[in-house]
């Protein structure tokens, strides 16, 4: 079988939803031996983890794979407890900032795009790498002596291979060793192993995932040829048999967290060369993933891929659980982030078969995956030759809560800043990495929810930003708004940003303090200061609250706190499930409301709804069944069923959905058009 090799059933954690839909579908091939909340440990079979890898997922397997039941109940109750962990603290151990423009743009210059190229195809070569195949374990050894090739006579690199105890198959680390912060590493990896539905004797994997390591490749050579030498330590990964259960990756994860090796950021590189949407990297916002890391990879690309030469276009996207190898760190408690090639709906339709080959990529030349090597030596050069953080930002005066047991803050909004957070360690909170852009002039309006583990107190709030960047809130104007203290939720403010303004990026700090309106410098007893960064630029009418924020989807699960735009206005959804008008977008943001080129309503049909039958009947209004699919989503966005339309009319079987909400979606490339659909 081509998902795994192994005998009978075996053990594995995955999402609990997934999980009891899995053993819906599959009553005799999935066995739930314990669930501790949206995670399960089961035992499935071949027949069951197909089903899961192609059907549910497309990017990854969609499960851990454990070698004991043992293993599997302490793996779920290691992720609840990393979990809560993570959630109880919002400490980073590096602040993410851009500070190596030099560097950064002397390496985007040297990325050679036909070199990835020729890498993709000297993997694909070996027929297949699936883990079990002597091909597979060569690809890694070959890989090794050409990354060591890279890195010629340098005493700092070492490459080696890493073996696993569930498969024969190594995986493959290059470390640079860090010159001033050697125990902090930033890790860039990938897959390297490929697989097949139609037999694993013939699995490519030209996109999935040669494409990945071929960029990480030219990542590594581009640094080599600059003679890089990082401040941080620096790894590369080649991970074995991620497409049964994330085995390297999970392996290796858990070594390094057993080992007390602090890793402060981990990115991921699988599928970088089938550009199949219209945006060109798609990072994925998977609730396990870091908002922060995330958010500085847009960053990064707002900086130094707006437009020219090296110009990059991002949106969003999603992946699901277990879906690549970052899943794997990042239920170590790392900060992950995983940008890919394409939307989740629009992803390559060759992966996992034999198709899956270099001559099907829609651009010639892996021009596509050159712009994830870009991103990926961004990532690299700037994060591990930064500073250290955690702490209030150099030149700026500490503030401080000493007690947030009893209130923090919850959550500030402020144009494109929505950021959600727990109390951070000490009272304080760097989120530098979250930024917003101000015009001069312009009007913005900033809330900010407080949190109460218990009753509710009176708060008083202020807010700082430091317009001269003199690294004060002392100039006059600064202090831009506050409030006294009192049990109001959500507060709001609004204030002007000056037209006298320094342009670039500078701090804003935002404070709440118990019963009484708190200063920009002191330690109080009781409530939070979280420091964020904003960059000034232009004059009035440039800055929009709308900026980043996607239109409303009438097919989107939201929750409180997202934000929408809709027809020229800002929405914020509240914990009542209604919605909250922020206020108008600006004039130019009021186009850019989603495209509905007919009524949903007659686009599609459907009937009975809500569903109390073993199907239901769709009608499609158009012809656009010619060109479509109709997906069915679960309220968490996954995708449970995908059927291919013959004619207007079809029958679907709805007899395996458990009472619920779903989603039924027309998709036809960029458009889609969805209904509610209730089952009881």
């Amino acid at each position: 079988m081509y998902s795994q090799e192994r005998k009978g059933m075996f053990y594995a954690t995955m999402d609990t939803q997934s999980a009891l839909q899995l053993k819906k579908d599959h009553p005799n091939d999935v066995k739930i031996i314990k669930s501790i909340n949206e995670y399960s440990a089961v035992m499935l079979n071949n027949r069951s983890a197909e089903e899961l890898h192609h059907t549910g997922l497309k990017h990854g397997p969609g499960y851990f794979y454990e070698s004991s039941k043992e293993e599997a109940l302490k793996a779920i109750e290691q992720i609840i407890l990393i979990d809560q962990q993570k959630a109880s603290s919002a400490k980073r151990a590096v602040a993410f900032e851009i500070t190596q423009d030099q560097l950064v743009n002397q390496s985007l210059g040297l990325v050679n795009n036909t070199n990835i190229d020729r890498q993709i195809k000297e993997l694909e070569n070996y027929g297949t790498r699936y883990h079990t195949t002597a091909s597979g374990k060569r690809a890694s050894t070959d890989l090794k002596v050409k990354w060591e090739s890279l890195a010629g006579n340098r005493s700092d690199v070492t490459v080696r291979l890493v073996n696993h105890s569930n498969t024969s198959m190594p995986s493959v680390i290059m470390t640079v060793r860090g010159t001033e912060k050697p125990d902090e590493y930033v890790v860039l990896g990938g897959h390297l192993d490929s697989t097949s539905r139609e037999g694993n004797n013939n699995a490519p994997g030209a996109d999935d995932n040669a494409s990945g390591i071929a960029t990480i490749t030219e990542v590594a050579r581009v640094l080599f040829s600059m003679d890089y030498k990082p401040k941080r330590t620096v790894e590369f990964m080649a991970f074995a048999a991620e497409e049964v259960g994330l085995v390297g990756s999970k392996e290796i994860a858990r070594d390094y967290k057993n080992r007390n090796v602090n890793i402060v950021s981990y990115m991921q590189l699988d599928m970088t060369n089938y550009k199949g949407s219209t945006q060109d990297v798609f990072i994925t916002t998977d609730s396990y993933n870091s908002t922060s890391l995330n958010n500085f990879l847009k960053k990064l690309m707002d900086h130094y891929n707006a437009s020219g030469t090296h110009k990059i276009t991002y949106s969003n996207s999603a992946c699901n659980y277990g879906c690549s190898d970052h899943h794997s760190f990042a239920q170590q408690g790392y900060e992950t982030a995983f940008p890919i090639e394409a939307k989740f709906s629009e992803s390559n339709p060759n992966i996992h078969t034999s198709r899956d080959t270099s001559s099907r990529f829609p651009t010639a030349n892996a021009t596509h995956a050159a712009k994830f090597a870009k991103l990926a030596l961004e990532y690299l050069i700037e994060i591990s030759n930064a500073g250290s953080g955690g702490n209030p930002p150099t030149g700026y005066c500490a503030s401080n809560g000493q007690k947030t047991s009893d209130e923090y803050i919850g959550k500030v909004a402020v144009g494109t800043i929505n950021k959600t957070s727990t109390a951070g360690n000490g009272g304080y909170s760097d989120f530098t990495a979250e930024s917003t852009n101000l015009s001069k002039g312009s009007s913005n309006t900033i809330t900010i929810t407080p949190a109460w583990s218990g009753s509710s107190y009176n708060e008083g709030y202020a807010v700082w930003i430091d317009y001269n960047q003199d690294k004060d809130f002392a100039d006059a104007g600064e202090l831009v708004w506050s409030k006294s203290a009192s049990k109001t939720t959500p507060v709001s403010g609004s204030f002007t940003v000056p037209s006298g303004a320094k342009d670039g990026s500078t701090r804003m700090r935002v404070s709440m303090k118990y019963n009484a309106v708190p200063t920009a410098c002191e330690s109080f007893e009781y409530g939070e200061v979280e420091d964020y960064t904003v960059v000034i630029g232009g004059t009035t009418g440039g800055n929009d609250p709308c900026e980043g924020v996607t239109p409303y989807n009438s097919s989107a699960t939201y929750q409180p706190g997202d934000r929408v735009t809709y027809q020229g206005n800002l929405y914020e959804r509240t914990s009542s499930n209604g919605w909250n008008k922020i206020g108008p977008c600006s004039s130019s943001a009021k186009n850019i409301e989603k495209e509905v080129l007919a009524n949903d309503n007659a686009m599609l049909k459907f009937y009975p709804n809500p569903v109390t039958g073993d199907h239901i009947d769709v009608t499609v209004g158009n012809d656009l069944w010619k060109s479509g699919n109709l997906l069915i989503i679960d309220v968490k966005g996954n995708i449970l069923q995908e059927i291919k339309l013959k004619s207007k009319a079809t029958q679907i079987n709805t007899s395996k959905f458990s009472s619920g909400i779903y989603f039924l979606t027309l998709f036809n490339g960029a458009n889609n058009y969805s209904k509610q659909m209730i089952v009881k």
